[in-house]
């Protein structure tokens, strides 16, 4: 800050950790499920598809849908 008055803090953080969060464990599911339905470990492949359907809508609303406000600003930097 002291070098730059200008400079702004992240003021979404605690949403981008929560969304950090949801990725790490979708991306984990989007792991196990051919594992376990290779291994016909059919209630946990069911449920790890359910948690990877379930993260991918929280990530829709809460970060996708949010991306073009991130941009507001960028647009002519190269």
């Amino acid at each position: 800050m002291k070098l730059d008055p200008a400079f702004e803090g992240n003021k979404d953080f605690g949403r981008d950790i929560v969304n950090v969060i949801v990725g790490i464990v979708w991306q984990m599911a989007l792991v196990v499920l051919p594992i376990f339905f290779i291994i016909h470990k059919t209630g946990a492949t069911l449920i790890a598809l359910g948690v990877v359907v379930i993260c991918m809508v929280i990530l829709k609303y809460n970060w996708y849908d949010k991306l073009h406000r991130a941009d507001i600003g960028f647009e002519n930097v190269n």
